[in-house]
């Protein structure tokens, strides 16, 4: 009985390292969920991250920036990648109507 509760705690278990490691660095630069994503990828760069440009079929969703995937739908969200060194940081973000991108989270 005690194997069963202690597998089913770690299957449940939220994994922490990356997901913490990916907020401390945004909060660390005063980044927040809600953030256009264009001060949010100044902020970035700033601090010595690179962003990663996606392969594409055809052009990019943004063409500013061109490491931007955007999924397709009703319920879309992008998606960018940033590295630096040995670190890779992802962010999902939310396309407005207005054409900008608001930070939803990091991985």
């Amino acid at each position: 009985m005690n194997t069963l509760l202690i597998a089913l705690l770690l299957a449940v278990a939220p994994a922490t390292d990356a997901a913490t490691e990916s907020t401390t660095t945004l909060e660390q630069l005063g980044l927040h969920r809600g953030m256009d994503y264009v001060p949010v990828r100044s902020a970035l760069l700033r601090d010595g991250w690179t962003a990663e440009p996606h392969d594409y079929e055809g052009a990019p969703p943004f063409a500013a920036f061109p490491e931007v995937d955007c999924g397709q739908g009703w319920q879309a969200v992008c998606s960018a990648g940033f590295r630096r060194g040995d670190k890779v940081l992802y962010l999902a973000m939310d396309p407005t109507d207005d054409g900008h991108l608001l930070l939803l989270g990091s991985e």
